[in-house]
Order: structure tokens, then sequence, then C-alpha cells
């Protein structure tokens, strides 16, 4: 297929360029517009939210309401879902319904509203392939309605987590996965898990494809050395959430602040009140920027020395790779498929593991696990920030990570 110019139509329930996800999303349209083909995206938006793709690039949005209006019909006559946006993760960086709080009038709300800009979608852009993004509800809807067409789905990991999670949408759903033309997985670890979770069949038609990164973005070139002097600069972006060990993050770095001398840039939208409250009280030391454009993360990571990632559940995180490439020390936890893949795409990585915690669910430790898990935290990032303000680092090679880029990915999508 990637012989010729394709007609691709990209669909996501959710916003693009927001989320891990949305990153993703807006990287493949980048990289299917350089190698010359036609594209149009359907996804969820507010009514003041702008999209940035290429010049060419069709978009036919969804548009939800801020907040649940219980006036279905107000909402209708407007053009707008009655409730937020659907989120993959139950705690999105922007305001959002969880799927597992929609009710049956709520879900025929969402299809009707989705189906029908696909529907036109399908009409006026005619595409040669429809890439949907997450493996669950919108997806199986979008298969079901186009049986003949050539529908392949990606997934991201959190759609897998929420398949689990809602238990009373995985009759309607697991059918239709089942269904797809093509399955792209993150890693092999998540391709087993596809098998598991979707049925055998899906073996012989599921392929590994990885992520990509930015590397005109997140690089050296400029990067602001940290002098002999200067307190040791931590980093973390991502949404500020219970699964993303956010809070578990805050509590160690209240505890080094009297061990170590250190600056922390914390980066990403924060939905829980309960976050929000403690992030309002932060120490001198450590700065709440709220969620960034990517290219002001790329200038915190070229100015930052530690990145931490002290999530309970990923896909694959990207933002490893952007911190590798911004020369910085990533510490993250040993989320399964992360590790291997890391090691078989990145020359020399120097990333340093937090073990997993003992679980509970799918993304909740168990009150013991989350106490050991901040113990390994503490330990593990205290020897990293001893380890940079000694300077007994050493002259480690700087990893490698050019094998990773979002056109590899595109091309896999398109072979």
């Amino acid at each position: 297929m990637n012989n010729k110019s394709m007609r691709i139509l990209s669909i996501t329930a959710q916003k693009p360029h927001s989320t891990g996800s949305g990153t993703y999303l807006t990287e493949l349209v980048n990289s299917f517009d350089k190698t010359g083909h036609e594209q149009a995206v359907v996804c969820g938006l507010y009514p003041d939210d702008s999209v940035s793709f290429p010049c060419g690039v069709n978009v036919y949005p969804v548009l939800f309401s801020h907040e649940k209006n219980d006036e279905m019909q107000a909402c209708e006559a407007a053009s707008l879902i009655s409730y937020p946006i659907v989120g993959m993760s139950d705690t999105m960086p922007y305001p959002s319904t969880r799927y597992r709080e929609l009710t049956d009038n709520m879900i025929r709300e969402f299809e009707n509203s989705f189906i029908c800009a696909v529907d036109s979608a399908v009409s006026e852009f005619r595409p040669d392939i429809i890439l949907c993004h997450h493996l669950f509800l919108l997806t199986s809807m979008v298969r079901k309605r186009y049986p003949d067409m050539t529908v392949y789905g990606l997934c991201h990991g959190s759609d897998l987590r929420q398949f689990i999670n809602c238990t009373h949408l995985q009759d309607r759903i697991r059918p239709e996965i089942a269904a797809l033309d093509r399955i792209f997985a993150l890693h092999d670890e998540q391709k087993e898990k596809i098998y598991r979770l979707f049925g055998e069949e899906c073996a012989d038609k599921t392929f590994v494809i990885g992520s990509g990164y930015n590397a005109a973005l997140f690089n050296t070139d400029g990067r602001i050395e940290r002098s002999d002097d200067e307190p040791v600069r931590i980093s973390y972006a991502g949404k500020m959430s219970d699964a993303k060990g956010v809070p578990e993050l805050l509590e160690v770095l209240e505890e080094l602040s009297s061990e170590h001398e250190y600056t922390a840039v914390l980066a990403g939208g924060c939905q829980d009140e309960s976050i929000r409250s403690k992030l309002e009280k932060l120490p001198e030391n450590i700065k709440y920027r709220g969620q960034v454009p990517q290219s002001e993360l790329a200038a915190i990571f070229r100015s930052s020395d530690i990145f931490v990632l002290p999530s309970f559940y990923e896909g694959l995180p990207l933002v490893l790779i952007e911190a590798m490439a911004s020369g910085m020390l990533p510490i993250s936890t040993d989320i399964p498929g992360t590790r291997d893949w890391i090691n078989k795409n990145v020359s020399d990585p120097n990333v340093r593991y937090i073990p997993m915690p003992e679980m509970e669910a799918v993304d909740v430790p168990t009150r013991s696990g989350r106490e050991n898990f901040k113990k390994d935290l503490k330990e593990i990032l205290g020897a990293a920030i001893e380890d940079l303000s000694c300077g007994t680092c050493g002259e480690a090679a700087r990893p490698d990570t050019s094998r990773i880029s979002w056109d590899a990915v595109a091309a896999s999508i398109v072979r």
C-alpha cells in the first residue's frame, strides 16, 4: 500500500493535541502528510477549541458541552453532545466524562453524533483506510457501521484499561474489535494482552509499531547545562492524576527537600481537586506550570537534569524518549513492556526504573504497594540527585534515539 497515495480518515473520540494519544494522532497526520497521503480527521472537541493540522486536512468535529446538561434537547439544538468529552483515562487534563458513567441514553447520543460525523467524512472524503485510535467504544461502532471498508484500530493502552474496567460494554465491543482488518500495538506485551482480551483471531492481524517522537522539538540543541553550584533540576510532565503517581511524587519531593537541594517543574493539566489543592501549596523550589504547549515543554526539558514518571499504568510513555533525547536522566516506573521496547529501539538507554508496586486494580496499587513504591521512588530519585550533584554519573554515552521516528510508524501502518 505504501507505493501510492492513500486517502486516510483518522478517528478519535477525544481531543487531538492534548494527551499522549492525541499527540500520537497529530504526529501520524503530520507524517502521512509529508508522504503525500490525503487525510481527514474526526475528533471530539469543545466549541472554543482549535485544531492544528497540515493545510488540506479536513476536520469533522463532534462538539461536546463543557458541563453535563440534563436538558438534552437544548444541547441537540445547538449541535452539542450534552456532556463533557469522554476520556480514555478516568482523569483527563480537561473536563471529561468517564466511560463507566455513560447511561444508555448517553451512549445513543454519543453514537448518533459520531456516526453522523463519520458518515459525512466517508461520503465526502471517500477514504481508502479508516484508522481508529483506541480499541474501544467508538472504534467498535465504526467497524459495525462499515463492515465492508478497511478499518484499522490502534491501541494506546488506556483503552485496554477501560475495556477491563467497563465490563458492561465488553460484549458490544469485543466482536467488533476482533473484526478489524488490522490492529496496531505499541509493544509485544500489549500485543499479547490484545489476544487475551479480544480473542486469538486477532493474532495474525496485530502488529507492533511502537511510537515515535518529534526530534525537531526534543533534542539537545540549545540545552542549558547546570553549573556545579546550581541545584539539580527535576521535571515531570503528564496528567496530574492518581494513576500517574502524582500524589506519591509530591510526597517524595517534599521529603527530599530536607535532604537535597533541587528545583522541580511540573507540567500538565489537572482536574483532580485533591491534587489541585496540593499544587496550590507547593514550596518555593517546586513550580507547577499547568498544561503547556509542546514547544514550551521541550524548553523545560532542555533545562532539566532529571525527568521522573512515577505512573502506575501506561501504554508506551513517549515522554521517556523525549526526555532522553533532550539530555535528561529519566526515572520511570518499570511499566510492563516499556523497558523491553526501549532496550530494542534505543542504544545506550539511561532510564532508571522504579519497581512496579503490588496492584489491586489495573492502575491502583494496594496500600502496602503504595507505601513500598514511595520508598523506592525516594531512594532512586534521591540517589540520582546525589549522583548529579557529586558528578558521579560518569561519562556514559548519551542515548541514541535516532531509530525512533513518526515517519517510520506511519510507514508501518500503510505498508
